[in-house]
Formats: structure tokens, C-alpha cells, sequence
């Protein structure tokens, strides 16, 4: 859906409340109206007249893309020749075009990433939050720490990395509906801008506008019933701006440097008539206008010929439809605050001095709408216009596209084709010398075939001669094909688009494509000149995710609280083999000692393994993982568990035979002692009736072994029978 369509439909992006609509309109000052656009259709008029001159290197890199002739070309051509023009630039561009999209959209990660830092903004609740986190986390893993500012920082910044995630992905959900719905998203804008910038040397993206939609959010009740709840959200949109309708300030040196740009439409009678009633618009003069205008004021320009005789209108009566429509002029850059006051803009007393950002409709010079940015109002500083510049040009700051680069190759290879299709026209068939004056007459002389005969009618000297001979010319095919090969060879050097990086390895060295690697790595360094473009792809995305981050800031703030975003293109990076990287991750997992294992997040080295190899579709989903994680947690807490009653159970059973030989070496110790004294008793009564002759001593049982238990434990040393032990 166009721009167009969406300004029809009432939803002027972005759709915000602009101050100023609760209280009566100011009254306009009509002459201060036409001094603005007097002043605005004159500036215009200059930025037409300095782009003229690139509208015809545009239109010239157009008929290279689609082959056609130059005008200057095609008139020196003469009709009775060829006119083949080889379209080798359209396959080099759509080479570059191709390139390109496969280096920055991986289908397995994204050419960007956003990182956070701790912003000033962040209210205290936030950093309270961060904190109790932070601790749950500490006691969750059984850590203690001291909670000092290094600790508190720490803390913050991993709110901030985790508030970068979720922006992160929302973001990457918003731009697959970016043109409007999921069937055009940012891969198929960015690809449009793309093609544009290869081509011309400019792309363009104009966002990001503020499109509300319907959404759905569901909650519980007070008895935990779900109940729906219908809500309005703003989408970003973006639209994909073809450089003939751009009009840039070719003054100046960067075009993030000028004071503005125009944009022109051609509008039917109908929609031109449906602006008057939208609120914003100065409706009634639009219908004054239309009411003294029954015929439109488009005029088609130069460059639109020219298009039209290389599309599809070639053969549409352009009259009686270009009468019809409207050519409106939009001016989007800075005006004085007190032009603006003027116009009927509310503009805050101590801005009128200032330059506003603002937008200005006009229709022929008549001013129809004036407002200020809608972003400057909301105090958001957000690009709205994004470029993709292929190749800077030091004398304009929209570059060179790739024809330009290869205009004198490609009409080489054209003219050495013509030359040889000519050549090749004339000796493809016989050219024969005939002598009428030997041949019988009434003969037809004027074609030649096969089964065809001449009859002769001559004698005497004559007749050893030859009536029909054949002529041969030389038309020097080889040596033009020899030319158009080295030609060929010269676009691959200019424009580094070679068979390689084409996915060509035909003539290749074998010996470095017999493994994956040296495949990969062989095609990393035929993407190496690519870099300087893929800086400057690097740089439109910047600009394109920044705005979106400050989008999401105003509009979604729970999605993207305060915090200091920064996003990082990492298009360049892209250019290295995955290979390689792989190997270099796999060297590093297996050379990580135990102390360098606190510094590293497994996980995240884990999925980068994978992802390097492409082979994401193996990792589970996050929810899967977090039940895995679970499970495996209470099953070490069973283990742990059933590890501990084992260990404690094997303590028991050997107390228990410790205590059992401690009372075993008792019970021995005590029948020895009793056995002692028993002799020693006997041996004095025995001395004291028969002194002379001592009586034999008792035998003495021999004392019991004692039990080893279950524990294992020595035999108590006092158990061994010995007295005096």
C-alpha cells in the first residue's frame, strides 16, 4: 500500500496528537501563505534545474540496465545494420543486487545487533528491580557477594542487555510487516532500495510512520477467568521512495547536511479533492483551487518521456489522462518559525526565531498544509529519510550507480558485437563473381541455391575460364570475439562481480575446493573488495534500526524503556567464511582451561558453534529448554539426595560395628582381668599351706577373636587375652 493510499485513508504518519488541534484555529494571513509558497515553488525550481543533469545519467544507466541505444547512439546507427546490444551491465547489476542480499540476510542470523548501557534516565524503581534481581540470582546459585557499587553497576547493566534483548526482538517482528502486511516486510523493501542504489547510486527508504492497528492482550480476572481486551498499538511503516520523485539539495556535500528535500506526486482530480476535508489541510483552498482549475497542472517532464518510451505506456494516449491529475509539491526541511506562526502552525514563542523542521503541501505554488514534523513535536530526534549510496561521488552527494562504472566496457562489448554480426551477415553465405558474356542468356542471375545450374555458351579462348567464381573476405570473427572476451574480462576487474563471486568455480584452483572450508574461504576472499559497499549498506541500517529504537521508545516504552541504545551493523563482518570462524570457535571450546571457564557463557559459545553451521534448526525452543533445565535440576536434587541417605547409611552401619568391637574388647578385657585375679588368688593360697613346691598354674582358655563389624575397624589392642595390655 502506498504512501498515498495511507494519506486517503486519514493516517498521516505518524498518527500522534499534535498540540495545538484542541483550541480554534488560528486565522491565516493569505499574503504571508503566498510569500511561503512563492518562496518554497522557487526553491523547488532550482533544485529541478541542478538535478537535470543526473536525471540524465539516470536515464542513460536505465537503457544500459534495459539495452537500449543512447538517442546520440541510435542515430549514427544506419538501418541496414545490426543493433545487438549484449546486455551484460543487467546481468553484472543483478549479480551485485543478488550478492549482496545473500551476504546481508543470512538465514540464520541478522545483520545488526543492539547494545545497552545504563542510562541517567532509568528511575530508581528500575534500579531497585535490577538489584533484588541480581541478589535472587547470587542466593538461587549459592553465591554471597558484597553488594558495593561495582556490584550495583553490574547489576544495572544487565537490566540494560536484558531490556536490549527484548528491544531486539521486537524489533525484529515489527520488520516483517514494515510495507503494511507480512507479504512485504524489510527484506523485500531493503531490496527495492537496493536494486536502486546499484542502479542509479541512490536508494531510498522514507520512515518510520506511525500505523495503528487493532491488537488483542489478555489478562485475568479477580477469578482467574482470561478476559480480552481490545487496544490500539502503532506499527512502523516504511515506504521504498524511487529517486524520480526525490529532489535533494545537490548543494551540498552529504545530504544528512542540507536544509531539506522535495517530494512530488501526481494525484487524480478525486484524491486531490478528498484532502480538503481532512483536518490538517487548508480545504478551502483546495477547493478554490479545483473549482478555477477544471484541467490539472501536471505537465509531464523530460525524464517521464523518456520513461514511458522504455515501459509499458508506450503506446497510451498520454493526453487525455495527464490532463487529469494534479502535481502536488511537498517540501520536508527547516522554516522559520515565524513563517510558520504566519501560515496558522502553532509554533511555541521562543521558537519562532528558530529554523522548524516542518512539512509544506503546495499545489502550483499554493500552500494547502503546513505543519511542523510531528516528530520534532514530540521531541524525538528521528531520521526520516534513509539512503543507500553505492559509490560516493565527490561532486554530488547522491553517488554513482554501477552502469556508470561500466558505460565505456559495455559499449565495447556492443560495438565489437555489432562488428561481428555485420562481418558474419556478409560472408555467411557465397559471394560469387559471374561473367554474363559467357553465360546463355535468359538465365536468372539474381539468387543462388542448391540443385541450381548455370548454362554457358561461349567458345574459343574464353571458355578455360570460369563463368561463376567465388570471392572470399576475411570478416575477422575470432580476433572481435578475442575482444569481447578481454572486455569481459575487464567488467569483472571494475565492478569485482567475477564468476567466482557468482557461485561460478569453473577454471578454479581444485586442490582448495575439496573441503568445505577452503570453498568457503576461497569465496571470503573474492568478497573482499565488496567491503566499501557493504560499509554503506552498514551505514543505512544504522539509520534505519536507530529509528526504529526511537520509535519503539515513544510508542512501545515498555518494550524499550530508558536506557542508551546503540546499534551495531555487522555487515562487514559477514564477509568472513563461516568455516573459518567455526574452526576458530571449536579451537577455543576445546583449548578453555577450568579458570577460563568462569569468564565464558557456554550457552551462548554453544549456539554460536552451531549457528556458524548453520544448523539452528537443532537447538530446541526456549520453552523446552527452560523444562529441560528443570527436569535435569530435579533430577541432580534426587541423585544429590540419594547420594547423601547412601553416605549417611554406610556412617550408621560403621559406627554400629565400631560400637560393637569397642563393646566386645570390654567384655574380653573384663573375663581377663577376673581370670588374673582368680590365678593370682589361687598361687597365694597354694604358698601359703605348701611354700616349698609351687602348684602348676591353670590352663587358661584362649580368648575369644574378636568380631571385625561391618566397619572394618582394628581389634581393640585391650581385647588380645595378654594380661597387663
Amino acid at each position: 500500500m502506498s504512501e498515498t493510499e495511507y494519506l486517503m485513508k486519514g493516517m498521516d504518519p505518524p498518527s500522534v496528537d499534535v498540540p495545538g488541534k484542541d483550541v480554534p484555529t488560528s486565522k491565516l494571513d493569505p499574503s504571508a501563505l503566498k510569500a511561503l509558497g512563492y518562496n518554497l515553488k522557487h526553491l523547488f525550481d532550482q533544485y529541478r534545474s541542478d538535478r537535470y543533469i543526473q536525471e540524465l545519467r539516470w536515464l542513460r544507466n536505465l537503457r544500459q540496465y534495459l539495452g537500449y541505444y543512447d538517442p546520440e547512439v541510435e542515430k549514427e546507427l544506419s538501418p541496414e545494420r545490426s543493433r545487438a546490444y549484449p546486455k551484460m551491465t543487467r546481468v553484472k547489476v543483478i549479480s551485485m543486487l543478488a550478492h549482496i542480499m545473500d551476504l546481508m540476510f543470512p538465514s540464520d542470523d541478522k545483520n545488526w545487533t543492539i547494545n545497552a548501557r545504563p542510562s541517567p534516565d532509568m528511575t530508581v524503581e528500575d534500579v531497585k528491580q535490577a538489584l533484588a534481581d541480581a541478589q535472587a540470582r547470587d542466593e538461587a546459585q549459592g553465591v554471597k557477594n558484597e553488594t558495593d557499587l561495582d556490584y550495583v553497576m553490574a547489576a544495572i547493566q544487565e537490566l540494560a542487555d536484558k531490556r536490549a534483548r527484548e528491544l531486539t526482538t521486537e524489533i525484529e517482528d515489527q520488520l516483517q510487516e514494515l510495507g503494511g502486511d507480512q507479504s512485504y516486510d524489510y527484506v523485500a523493501l531493503v531490496q527495492e532500495v537496493l536494486l536502486s542504489g546499484i542502479l542509479y547510486g541512490l536508494g531510498l527508504l522514507k520512515g518510520p510512520y506511525a500505523r495503528p492497528v487493532k491488537t488483542t492482550e489478555w489478562s485475568l480476572d479477580q477469578n482467574g477467568q482470561p478476559v480480552a481486551k481490545t487496544r490500539t498499538a502503532y506499527m512502523p511503516h516504511f515506504e521504498f521512495l524511487t529517486i524520480w520523485e526525490f529532489y535533494p539539495d545537490l548543494a551540498a556535500k552529504r545530504l544528512e547536511e542540507s536544509d531539506g528535500y522535495f517530494t512530488r506526486r501526481v494525484m487524480a482530480r478525486n484524491q486531490v479533492r478528498e484532502l480538503a476535508d481532512r483536518e490538517e489541510f487548508f480545504g478551502d483552498i483546495i477547493k478554490t483551487y479545483l473549482a478555477n482549475h477544471e484541467i490539472g497542472n501536471y505537465r509531464p517532464q523530460e525524464f517521464e518521456t523518456e520513461l514511458r518510451s522504455m515501459g509499458v505506456k508506450m503506446n497510451v494516449n498520454e493526453t487525455k489522462i495527464e490532463t487529469t491529475k494534479y502535481e502536488i509539491i511537498i517540501w520536508h526541511g527547516k522554516v522559520d518559525g515565524n513563517e510558520l506562526t504566519r501560515a496558522g502552525v502553532e509554533v511555541p514563542p521562543d521558537k519562532r526565531a528558530d529554523q522548524i523542521e516542518a512539512e509544506i503541501w503546495m499545489l502550483d505554488g499554493y500552500v494547502i498544509k503546513a505543519m511542523i514534523n510531528p516528530w520534532v513535536e514530540l521531541g524525538v530526534d528521528v531520521r526520516t529519510i534513509h539512503a543507500f549510496i553505492f559509490d560516493k561521488d565527490d561532486t554530488a552527494p547522491i553517488g554513482f550507480g554501477l552502469p556508470n562504472i561500466l558505460r565505456d566496457t559495455q559499449m565495447s562489448i556492443s560495438a565489437a558485437t555489432r562488428m561481428m554480426l555485420d562481418n558474419a551477415s556478409v560472408i555467411c553465405g557465397p559471394m560469387l563473381e559471374m561473367n554474363t558474356a559467357l553465360l546463355v542468356a535468359n538465365q536468372d542471375l539474381t539468387s543462388f541455391g542448391a540443385y541450381k545450374t548455370f548454362y554457358r555458351d561461349d567458345e574459343g579462348p574464353t571458355s578455360q575460364w570460369p563463368a561463376v567464381r567465388e570471392l572470399n573476405v576475411d570478416g575477422h570473427l575470432p580476433e572481435l570475439e578475442n575482444i569481447i572476451e578481454l572486455f569481459l574480462r575487464i567488467s569483472d576487474i571494475e565492478t569485482f562481480s567475477t564468476a567466482l563471486t557468482g557461485g561460478d568455480t569453473t577454471g578454479m584452483p581444485t586442490e582448495a575446493m575439496r573441503n568445505a572450508a577452503g570453498a568457503s574461504m576461497l569465496m571470503s576472499k573474492a568478497s573482499l573488495p565488496f567491503k566499501q559497499i557493504i560499509r554503506n549498506f552498514d551505514r543505512f541500517t544504522m539509520s534505519v534500526i536507530q529509528s526504529l529504537v526511537q520509535f519503539n521508545r515513544q510508542f512501545n516504552p515498555k518494550k524499550a524503556p530508558a536506557s542508551e541504545y546503540d546499534v551495531i551493523a555487522r555487515g562487514a563482518t559477514s564477509l568472513i567464511a563461516k568455516e573459518v570462524r567455526g574452526m576458530q570457535m571449536d579451537t577455543l571450546a576445546q583449548t578453555l582451561t577450568p579458570e577460563d571457564e568462569i569468564y565464558i557463557d557456554r550457552q551462548k559459545l554453544l549456539k554460536a558453534r552451531i549457528r556458524v553451521r548453520d544448523l539452528d534448526e537443532v537447538l530446541v525452543s526456549d520453552q523446552e529448554l527452560k523444562r529441560r533445565l528443570q527436569s535435569k535440576q530435579q533430577s541432580d536434587s534426587q541423585a544429590a539426595q540419594s547420594q547423601q541417605a547412601w553416605l549417611e547409611s554406610q556412617i550408621r552401619l560403621a559406627l554400629a560395628g565400631a560400637f560393637k568391637d569397642i563393646t566386645q574388647a570390654q567384655k574380653n578385657q573384663a573375663g581377663a582381668d577376673a581370670t588374673f585375679v582368680e590365678a593370682a588368688l589361687h598361687t597365694l593360697e597354694g604358698g601359703l599351706k605348701e611354700p616349698q613346691q609351687a602348684p602348676a598354674p591353670a590352663a587358661q582358655p584362649p580368648a575369644p577373636v574378636p568380631d571385625q563389624g561391618a566397619g572394618g575397624l582394628p581389634p581393640n589392642p585391650a581385647a588380645s587375652g595378654i594380661p597387663g595390655m
